[in-house]
């Protein structure tokens, strides 16, 4: 005898916040879509299911069975813990099944009755391995906690025959190493002259206040945070997170309108230098008689060689005149070469410079002094508003996780080694002496002259 046949809706199944509903038709009209913002917002809870809702939706609108989507996770354990055991309590049995599939892998895979859709559960120690892959959807849960090479690698993942609208969607908090990449795109949206991909990204901000399954105690627990923390975890405030390395930063406080520097002021330049594939950063700096800094012109730039980056910065720098710049002490070093990336850059017009200190740690203790602020003092260094780079990245730099008091490298710290290297040569209030390659060659010159040189033996008379 057929057991007896029971029916129930999709929105009793799920029970989705407004925020998840809201979120579903975002993702619905959108290629790209982030559902991120504070902790406790029900992001990962639809993350598994709205992959389950667009398995079955498009099954039926295209006919096409056994479609294959994705959920991913930073590593294996991430995805255990926030995915697989949470699929096995609220998965009903009727819908499919959760298993190691032996085609598919770890996956959950409907019923026939609802298309056979695939979820495979997937983590990203190593993106490489899903290079031949296809998945019709991409879910990624926690996106930060990835750079954005990993992103542009799963976006070329992202096809399916017959399927001409395939998405990616993701949740995240603020906050770790891709922090800064992701507020780009799906916050900023900064994409160039690129308006029509700018508009298939889509972000929906999750504060704790959207999920009423929350017990009164977690909201408590967030409520009494100290201020700044409150702010990323409760509201979702994407220019404060967990593991920000320069908390003090603030944009209402550091970051000012341009204005016209005073003749009397002293002028410097810092340069973090690149060659062609690398990010090459270089900022003006000005400091006043009550020794604040402001950050005044900026350079940031890519896809040139170090004369291009040179001849740039020598053009944006006419007519000023610099007490001295400052360059990452490796610019000295031949490696082999026949000159050094300094000497290039004196050969083209930027010839007084000076090796930047190697100590890293002191050097972010002073920077972490220059922005230190308060309702009573104001900060010594402010940053004008035309310096984007240098305030993008900046407050989304992370603690390394080894080192703490270090900046984790992987994060997009060019800028911030530059304001670092001019900083701690002016708080250490030294007077260096240049090291252009004009007036090095100017005193091999002299000292060679002298060696020549000799005494004449006369009598007076």
């Amino acid at each position: 005898m057929p057991a007896a046949q029971e029916t129930i809706k999709w929105s009793e199944l799920v029970n989705f916040t407004d925020k998840q509903k809201l979120a579903t038709q975002t993702a619905d009209t959108h290629d790209f879509m982030l559902y991120g913002g504070a902790a406790g917002g029900g992001k990962s809870y639809w993350l598994r299911w709205y992959p389950i809702r667009w398995l079955i939706k498009t099954w039926k609108e295209t006919g096409k069975e056994n479609i294959v989507a994705g959920l991913f996770c930073e590593d294996y354990p991430a995805l255990k813990d926030r995915h697989i055991g949470k699929m096995t309590n609220e998965f009903p049995e009727w819908l499919g099944t959760l298993g190691d599939n032996s085609i598919y892998g770890l996956s959950f895979r409907l019923k026939k009755d609802f298309g056979g859709g695939i979820l495979a559960l997937r983590n990203l120690d190593d993106p490489s391995k899903y290079f031949s892959s296809e998945f019709a959807l991409i879910a990624v849960d926690e996106l930060t906690k990835n750079k954005e090479e990993m992103f542009d690698f799963l976006r070329m993942r992202k096809r399916w025959s017959g399927i001409h609208r395939t998405k990616f969607i993701a949740g995240t908090n603020p906050g770790s190493i891709g922090h800064e990449w992701v507020k780009k795109k799906f916050i900023d949206k900064v994409f160039g002259d690129n308006e029509q991909e700018k508009e298939q990204f889509a972000y929906v901000r999750a504060t704790v206040y959207d999920n009423p399954h929350l017990p009164p105690e977690y909201l408590k627990g967030l409520q009494s945070l100290p201020e700044r923390m409150r702010k990323a975890y409760l509201e979702g405030d994407w220019d404060i997170f967990e593991g920000q390395y320069f908390s003090e930063f603030s944009r209402d406080v550091h970051v000012v309108k341009p204005f016209t520097i005073p003749e009397t002021w002293l002028r410097f330049r810092s340069i973090d230098p690149s060659g062609r594939n690398g990010i090459t950063s270089c900022h003006w700096y000005a400091v006043n008689q009550d020794k604040e800094v402001y950050v005044y012109r900026e350079y940031y730039e890519t896809g040139k060689d170090s004369d291009e980056h040179a001849k740039k910065i020598a053009q944006l720098s006419e007519g000023e005149n610099y007490r001295y710049s400052i360059i990452d002490s490796a610019a000295f070093g031949k490696l082999g070469l026949p000159e050094t990336q300094a000497e290039v850059y004196a050969k083209n017009g930027v010839d007084d410079l000076i090796p930047a200190s190697k100590n890293r740690i002191f050097g972010w203790d002073i920077v972490h002094q220059y922005l230190r602020w308060d309702e009573k003092t104001k900060p010594l260094l402010k940053i004008f508003e035309t310096s984007y780079n240098m305030i993008r990245t900046l407050p989304a730099l992370i603690h390394d996780e080894r080192v703490i008091e270090d900046v984790n490298t992987n994060g997009e710290d060019h800028a911030a080694d530059e304001l670092r290297y001019f900083l701690q040569t002016l708080r250490e209030q030294k007077t260096p002496k240049s090291t252009s390659v004009v007036e090095q060659r100017l005193r091999e010159m002299r000292e060679r002259e002298e060696q020549k040189d000799f005494t004449f033996r006369y009598a007076r008379n």
